[in-house]
């Protein structure tokens, strides 16, 4: 009965996705497995020739951005964290927003004001972030899920004593938590890299908007989080936001005193303590399902 209930997940992950009302993602299209995507490259590059202003350059480096993500999606979803292709379509999405941030610094340079541009770039910006973010979230789901299916047949094949399967679904077993780690730190990397574009953009920013965008996105990856709890049938109770409660109340304080540039680094640390939390309910998941294995 459970492997039917894990199988009924499984099919509703992509549904999961939608239902947190994650930014659309444009059609992947060719990816780098197909023999034919260096006609995605050319396709591109034409686009940006004919793109005369920085603005529009700038708009394409995100629109291309949210393809690499789109096709890091199905590579996830298709083959895993192995994926072939993978580490060129996250390489060519690093380099589209490191783009973007070039573009915005050199307009600064030269003496023109980007604050409205940046703002409407960082916007973008968030939104690709949150979509990637995401994409590793469900592949995540996806390994859980089969880690738990795994369990019950062990136990299923031990209690047949077929002690050939249970030594090979072992060995998949242990493969799952290599993938799992494999993942995080994948995911950690892209984030952080991301983040360093983003942070570059966002200096351009008004310091005011600036604060209010970071507390704002803040607030949205607490409800995020919390969507995915309740998709999952996790309780998370308020407890587990005390040390995220209590910055995000510091940095609107600060904000109402006009310190923006420390309401912003509480609302950024905030937002990080939310991968304290995801670390807890992963911890506490694991030990509930060691428990079910007892």
């Amino acid at each position: 009965m459970k492997t039917k209930k894990y199988l009924a997940v499984l099919l509703l992950v992509p549904f999961i996705s939608l239902a947190q009302a994650e930014p659309e993602l444009p059609n992947a299209g060719l990816t780098p497995l197909n023999s034919f995507y260096f006609l995605d490259k050319l396709g591109e590059a034409l686009q940006e020739f004919l793109a005369f202003s920085p603005e529009a350059k700038a708009r394409l480096q995100i629109s291309f951005a949210s393809e690499r993500i789109a096709e890091i999606k199905i590579l996830l979803e298709t083959d895993g964290i192995d994926a072939k292709g993978l580490e060129v379509a996250q390489s060519r999405m690093d380099a589209h927003l490191a783009r973007v941030s070039d573009i915005i610094t050199k307009e600064k340079t030269e003496g023109k004001d980007v604050s409205k541009l940046a703002k409407e770039l960082d916007d973008q910006f968030e939104a690709s972030r949150s979509a990637l973010d995401q994409s590793f979230k469900d592949q995540k789901r996806v390994l859980k899920i089969r880690k738990e299916e795994l369990k019950d047949q062990i136990q299923e094949a031990r209690q047949a004593g077929n002690t050939a399967l249970v030594e090979s679904l072992t060995k998949e077993l242990l493969d799952i938590d290599s993938q799992k780690k494999a993942l995080e730190l994948q995911k950690d990397e892209q984030k952080k890299a991301m983040e360093q574009e983003e942070d570059k953009i966002e200096k351009e920013l008004d310091k005011k908007d600036d604060a209010e965008q970071a507390i704002r996105e803040a607030e949205a990856e607490k409800q995020k989080l919390l969507a995915d709890a309740e998709k999952n049938g996790v309780v998370l109770t308020q407890g587990f936001f005390t040390k995220f409660d209590r910055l995000l109340a510091q940095a609107k304080e600060l904000f109402q005193k006009e310190n923006y540039q420390g309401a912003k680094q509480l609302a950024k640390q905030a937002d990080k303590s939310l991968e304290e939390v995801e670390d807890k309910l992963d911890k506490q998941e694991d030990e509930e399902g060691e428990e079910d294995d007892d």
